[in-house]
C-alpha cells in the first residue's frame, strides 16, 4: 500500500531506513513520547535495529501495515508510521506515528500523514472504527488527535512507567460515520 498527500509519501519501508530508523530509536526525547518499554539506558545496537527492520520489510503481516514518511519531491525519510491491530472482522484498528526528524515537527507533516491513514483505513481498508492511545503528558499529540475527530473514549490509568512516574494513558477513536473527508 502507498498512500499520498500533498507533501508526503507514506510507502514500505527498506533497509535504505535502516540508519535513521537507528538514530530514532536511540534518541531520548523521540523514546520519552514514542516507546512504553524501559528508559534507555545504553544504545541500541545497529545490527538489533536491522533485525527489526528486517521482521518489518519481510513479514506480509495481515494485522499491520508499516510504513516510512517521505517528503516530496526528493523522497527524504522522515518518519515512520503504522495501522496496525488490523482487525478485519470487526473492521478496525490502532494507529501509531513518530516524525523522527524534530526539524520537521511543528510543521503539520504528522496531521498530513495520519489524514492520509485515516482516509486509507476507511476508503481501501473499508474499516469502521480507528483508534489511537495517546500518553497523558503528550499534549501536541492529543490535540492532534482531538483536532483530527477522534473522542476521547476513556483513560487507562497508570499504564505506562515513565521517568519513575506511572503515567496515564488516553485511548482515542474515531468512527467512519464521524469521518469527513
Amino acid at each position: 500500500m502507498l498512500i499520498e498527500t500533498p507533501r508526503l509519501v507514506l510507502k514500505p519501508h527498506t533497509m535504505n531506513n535502516v540508519e535513521l530508523m537507528n538514530k530514532w530509536w536511540n534518541d531520548a526525547e523521540i523514546h520519552y513520547y514514542d516507546d512504553d518499554g524501559p528508559e534507555l539506558t545504553e544504545p541500541e545496537p545497529m545490527e538489533r535495529t536491522k533485525r527489526r527492520l528486517e521482521r518489518i520489510t519481510q513479514c506480509a503481516d495481515e494485522e499491520a501495515i508499516h510504513f516510512g514518511i517521505h517528503l516530496k519531491p526528493d523522497e527524504e525519510f522522515i518518519g515512520h508510521c503504522m495501522i496496525a491491530s488490523i482487525d478485519s472482522h470487526n473492521k478496525s484498528c490502532q494507529l501509531g506515528i513518530t516524525l523522527g526528524e524534530k526539524a520537521q515537527w511543528g510543521r503539520g507533516l504528522a496531521r498530513e500523514a495520519i489524514t492520509g491513514m485515516i482516509r486509507a483505513c476507511f476508503k481501501e481498508l473499508e474499516l469502521n472504527r480507528i483508534g489511537a492511545e495517546v500518553y497523558a503528558f503528550n499534549a501536541r499529540s492529543l490535540r492532534l488527535f482531538i483536532g483530527l475527530g477522534f473522542k476521547q473514549e476513556g483513560t487507562t490509568r497508570q499504564a505506562v512507567l515513565k521517568r519513575g512516574r506511572f503515567e496515564d494513558q488516553i485511548m482515542l477513536g474515531l468512527l467512519r460515520s464521524e469521518w469527513t473527508e
